[in-house]
């Protein structure tokens, strides 16, 4: 039986055990070092990811606007659908300011719609109709005004002839102030009842128009009367205490246009 190596004296069991906890403790360090790189890099990594984002926000946010869609025939800068007698008629220019969700512009249409309608279909005037998303906030989705605006320039697109018909459904259907709005279900199914055709229901699913309302017109409204709705004959303003009386409007327009109403049909 061979015989074995010298055993180890209590000190020397003792040293080992010793430079055992250190090995260990000395990993145990190495670890939480390596951890601690990992987390620091990872969080640096994140802090890098989400200033890079918030950077490149800002600058896009200062790039120029990208040319805005409008509809054919109106110029890039122009806030205003045409109606009526033709701009170069010398007919009186009349200026409508509307926002489908506001509930005066519903009074408005109540007592001057038809007179409206007898406008444009006499070309007694030229209208400019300036579609508003003054009270987009106060519907539930935040867009109702908008929606409604970017149909009514489609509806426009596609034939000027539908737009006092679909404003008129619009209106006799108002959703309202702070609902949810009709849906696109519903103001394409008002545009279709107007004699719309089915390209104008493309161009409201893909908005196209709603950049021109928001960028366009409804800085123009804001600059121009403010709120809605808001009327001008001829540059003058048209008030409320003056729209308000049912026949006044069509008077203004015939007076500025240098003819009166014999209160048959013009």
């Amino acid at each position: 039986m061979a015989a074995s190596g010298p055993s180890m004296s209590s000190q020397e069991r003792r040293e080992a055990q010793r430079e055992a906890l250190r090995s260990q403790r000395q990993a145990e360090l190495k670890r939480q070092r390596t951890v601690r790189t990992i987390v620091i890099a990872a969080v640096t990594v994140v802090a890098l990811v989400l200033v890079t984002a918030a950077g490149l926000f800002i600058y896009r946010q200062l790039q120029p606007a990208g040319p805005v869609a409008t509809p054919e025939g109106v110029a890039k800068d122009q806030a205003y659908l045409p109606i009526g007698a033709p701009e170069d008629s010398g007919k009186p220019v009349l200026e409508i300011h509307l926002d489908f969700m506001c509930p005066i512009c519903g009074q408005f249409e109540e007592i001057n719609g038809e007179d409206l309608e007898q406008i444009v279909a006499n070309e007694e005037a030229t209208v400019h109709l300036v579609p508003r998303r003054f009270l987009d906030t106060q519907s539930t989705t935040g867009d109702y005004s908008s929606r409604a605006a970017n149909l009514l320039a489609c509806v426009w697109e596609d034939d000027p002839d539908n737009v006092i018909g679909f404003q008129q459904l619009m209106f006799a259907n108002q959703p309202a102030e702070g609902s949810a709005g009709l849906t696109d279900e519903q103001i394409w199914g008002y545009a279709q009842e107007a004699g719309a055709s089915d390209a104008v229901q493309s161009c409201m699913s893909s908005k196209t128009y709603q950049p021109w309302v928001r960028q366009v017109a409804d800085p123009y409204g804001e600059e121009n009367g403010g709120g809605t709705p808001y009327v001008e004959i001829d540059g003058e303003t048209f008030g409320s205490d003056q729209w308000s009386q049912p026949g006044a409007l069509r008077e203004a327009v015939l007076a500025a246009g240098g003819s009166a109403s014999d209160g048959g049909e013009g």
